[in-house]
């Protein structure tokens, strides 16, 4: 199923060791898998909280075991 939100969320990539800050454009998960495309993003280094880069639009999309989720708050 695939759904439009507007909403800030956090991501964790757990094999790169990044973090992604940025807004849902879409989510999608089928099977044991995601893809999320967000726009505004801003990339962090997970394990110091760096700052790396900001980039306009990012996609992901993987097995769901290798990202962390979580709302922005």
């Amino acid at each position: 199923m695939s759904e439009s939100v507007t909403k800030n969320i956090y991501i964790t990539d757990l094999n790169t060791d990044l973090t992604f800050l940025g807004e849902v454009k879409s989510f999608e998960k089928k099977d044991e898998n995601v893809t999320v495309l967000l726009n505004n993003v801003t990339v962090y280094e997970y394990s110091s909280s760096n700052f790396l880069y900001s980039q306009p639009e990012i996609s992901l999309s993987g097995p769901a075991s290798r990202f962390h989720i979580e709302d922005a708050v």
